[in-house]
């Protein structure tokens, strides 16, 4: 069962899109698009069907100026980014009292600002279940070199423009904010860590790295996947992989024990 609503949180109105299982819930689950991406990649809805299916209830979102928000270029804010994921974990929890786990499915630019964000997330009652699907630990970084230019050329443009399926653009403000916003260090709980092997977007050595320093996560490079995992069986396997990780905090596939 599928709903959708707007979310108001102070100046931000955030579509929101709810899967309820009809087998009960066992537990809550947040989607976290990437950058340029929304609440109806067919990364996000697979995950949402999944996970509906197997009792959850999973919601999907929509940063500023993503997917169907109606706010202009200038909310696009890493603050603001961080409170609208805030914003629907918190009603989520409210929503949902008696169920003890939040589990997060977030992928590149969406696993940053949830990184960001995991201090208050471990705040909130329950538990913190992980999952970060190609997760851009180094985000100033990636912003650049997705666009080929340097910083300097960034400062003096003083924006640079994405157009995927919603222009977008990034200010020099944006980037500073993100470079003074640093996510490469240790978190105390476990997540499992999803790259693929052929991802030409973000870095494989700041994958091994972000890994190395968190002895809690678990990571599974997946042999011959690009950035979106479209190559035949690879998106199979996020899916099982993800599932039992929220089910079990296990990645029980023999072939990736």
């Amino acid at each position: 069962m599928e709903k959708e609503f707007m979310l108001q949180h102070g100046a931000l109105t955030i579509p929101v899109k709810v899967n309820e299982s009809d087998f009960g819930v066992q537990r809550i689950v947040l989607t976290v698009h990437g950058l340029g991406g929304n609440s109806l990649d067919p990364i996000q809805a697979s995950i949402a069907e999944e996970m509906e299916f197997f009792g959850s209830v999973v919601y999907r979102f929509d940063f500023p100026t993503h997917g169907e928000s109606p706010l202009e270029s200038e909310y696009f804010t890493l603050t603001n980014c961080r409170a609208t994921l805030m914003a629907v974990a918190e009603y989520a929890k409210n929503a949902y009292p008696e169920v003890e786990d939040l589990c997060i499915f977030a992928t590149g630019f969406g696993a940053y600002v949830t990184l960001t964000c995991l201090e208050d997330l471990m705040d909130l009652p329950g538990k913190i279940k992980l999952v970060l699907q190609t997760p851009s630990v180094r985000m100033h970084e990636t912003l650049l070199s997705m666009k080929g230019i340097s910083k300097a050329t960034l400062e003096a443009m003083g924006y640079m423009s994405f157009t995927r399926r919603r222009h977008l653009d990034v200010t020099y403000e944006f980037y500073k904010d993100v470079e003074d916003h640093l996510v490469m260090m240790s978190y105390p709980l476990p997540m499992l860590i999803l790259h693929g092997e052929e991802d030409s977007v973000i870095r494989q050595e700041d994958i091994l790295s972000f890994a190395r320093i968190n002895d809690q996560s678990k990571l599974v490079i997946i042999p011959g996947a690009s950035h979106r995992f479209e190559e035949e069986g690879a998106w199979d396997m996020v899916l099982d992989l993800t599932r039992d990780w929220f089910e079990f905090e296990q990645v029980l596939l023999s072939d990736w024990s």
